[in-house]
């Protein structure tokens, strides 16, 4: 029977919501594990000319202090290996407790609460030590071997490779406990009910913080070598193992000593304090499921009757008005959604803190970096709100749009500009004069309509209701794209917008570009939709006998 649950608890850690139930749920994990662990596969082979003694000869480079040298780039691994099982332990923070469903399988079973817990526990662990492996592996092996080269003995690589695994792995534990212990915690002192109140403020913050910190990487790495020395290292856990890393390797000085003492405080507070509050808080909280209420949308119906007839005043069709409600309340009720659109605010949050730490940290006043905020939050709300689009609510309820949809796609690209202009203006007006700010919300908001009719080209869907094609995705290829876009849009637009900043007569030319670029979006869209007026409701090539699904 432990075998059993250990089995159910694991694959519910892998299940994901985001396929058609005629999907293979787990056809992307093996994509994602692969994608996480090439970090520690390619960087050692590129770092392989840093410490190449041929390639230094050839550079002329008689002394090469390697010790020092491999401070920044064991900042890097011990980055990837706290941010990335965080990460993973994060997306799954609704999981890593009891569920109702659990509640209503398990408790009428002849099983001891004790044997559950050690089965969700093991699972748990497991779920942690594969993606902990997965970013960790590769770079165990290499990294120790492409800095030892020809100048270490095989004693000497053994030493290196423990030493790094037993780092990295400790910082994944590390961060892992300490995500189970505070989620325990709250549980514990607060109950339930406070918890769920503050689980999403909690969730985003961390979330936040850890894509701040994987952006933060490049500049923490530049700045290793008087950084440790500093008292801003001991605010900065991958520092803390970077001395712990020094210490198994018998080459540590007095701060990466004291570094180290930190990191196995931090290390023992967490494992006990996690293993304490979650074995306290799951009995506390499988016990109390059938007490507690599901929440569903935070808004009463009064609310909702005051939006309808405000909303009515301007859209006088009554099913594109049930279609906007429809969405406000996905993205309100459905978990799923909300925390994907909390991971694109947080990446806009993350991106910006990065800059603003940057200019901190290099001392640097570079202008393209305050003008580039507000389009880095409309880049990353735009393109979030498209992504979401994609995601199913229900997919075996959307029959019902099937049969009464209206006859042209919906939308409501308009709503989200707005809501991105009014979000993005007030941070011009707080950043720039009043004259500059004016110029650059104009510009900023030109470039938001011409991304948002961009990214709609070709969407023939009702939002929420078609099936998401995950299998068929390739990460790699589409995070790339993705990256290609994310710096025209911000980088380089900013850079024309000051190259064309001394011209008043180019700056209304690039004015009009932009504007007739969006009108001819904005056409080309409609006569695509002109030439093939059917609404999709499968992602690729819809089944040959079409069903309504209502049994699902």
């Amino acid at each position: 029977m432990y075998k059993i649950l250990y089995r159910h608890f694991l694959s519910q850690f892998f299940e994901n919501d985001l396929v058609a139930p005629q999907g293979e749920l787990r056809s992307g994990v093996t994509g994602i594990l692969a994608f996480i662990a090439m970090p520690g596969l390619i960087l050692p082979l590129w770092m392989m000319g840093k410490y190449s003694s041929l390639i230094s000869f050839l550079r002329m480079q008689r002394f090469v202090d390697r010790d020092a040298a491999t401070w920044s780039d064991k900042i890097v691994y011990l980055t990837l290996a706290l941010v990335i099982p965080a990460l993973a332990m994060l997306l799954k923070w609704d999981s890593i407790f009891p569920t109702r469903l659990d509640h209503s399988i398990l408790a009428p079973m002849p099983l001891r609460l004790s044997r559950i817990l050690l089965a969700k526990a093991a699972a748990l662990g497991s779920f942690v030590a594969l993606f902990a492996l997965a970013v960790n592996a590769g770079a165990t092996i290499l990294f120790p071997l492409v800095v030892l080269g020809d100048t270490g003995t095989l004693w000497d690589a053994l030493r290196y490779i423990a030493a790094h695994f037993l780092a990295t792995m400790a910082l994944s534990l590390c961060a892992c406990t300490f995500l189970i212990a505070l989620q325990g915690i709250g549980l514990t002192t607060l109950g339930l009910e406070r918890f769920r109140g503050i689980s999403a403020a909690i969730q985003f913050t961390i979330l936040t913080a850890l894509l701040t910190l994987f952006l933060l990487c490049p500049s923490l790495s530049n700045l290793a070598r008087k950084l440790h020395t500093l008292p801003q290292a001991e605010w900065l856990p991958p520092f803390w193992f970077l001395g712990l890393y020094e210490v198994l390797l018998g080459k540590a000085d007095a701060a990466y000593r004291a570094l180290a003492a930190t990191a196995l405080q931090a290390l023992a507070i967490c494992c006990v304090t996690a293993v304490v509050t979650y074995a306290l808080s799951y009995r506390r909280h499988f016990r109390r499921i059938p007490e507690t209420l599901e929440r569903g949308s935070s808004f009463a119906a009064p609310v909702w009757d005051r939006l309808e007839r405000f909303a009515g005043r301007f859209i006088k069709d009554r099913r594109r008005l049930g279609l906007l409600l429809f969405v406000l309340q996905t993205f309100i009720r459905s978990h799923t959604h909300r925390l994907l659109f909390g991971v694109f605010l947080a990446l806009a949050n993350a991106v910006i803190l990065n800059d603003v730490l940057t200019l901190v940290l290099t001392t640097n006043r570079e202008t393209d970096i305050v003008l580039s905020a507000p389009l880095i939050v409309s880049f990353f709300l735009l393109t979030g709100f498209r992504f979401l689009y994609e995601i199913p609510a229900d997919l075996p309820a959307h029959w019902l749009f099937r049969i009464a949809a209206p006859g042209r796609p919906i939308t409501f690209h308009k709503l989200m500009l707005a809501f991105v202009l009014l979000l993005t203006t007030p941070i011009n007006f707080l950043l720039l004069p009043v004259n500059d700010a004016l110029l650059h919300s104009a510009y900023c908001g030109l470039l938001a309509v011409v991304l948002g009719e961009a990214l709609f080209v070709g969407y023939q869907k009702i939002p929420f209701t078609c099936t998401f094609g995950a299998a068929k995705w390739n990460v790699t290829y589409s995070l790339f794209i993705w990256f290609l876009i994310f710096i025209l849009y911000t980088w380089v637009a900013i850079r024309v917008e000051l190259y064309l900043g001394a011209s008043p007569v180019a700056f209304a030319a690039a004015y009009a570009l932009l504007a007739a670029v969006a009108f001819w979006l904005h056409r080309y869209r409609n006569q695509l939709w002109d030439e093939d007026p059917a609404l999709r409701f499968y992602d690729g090539q819809a089944p040959t006998v079409q069903t309504l699904d209502l049994n699902g």
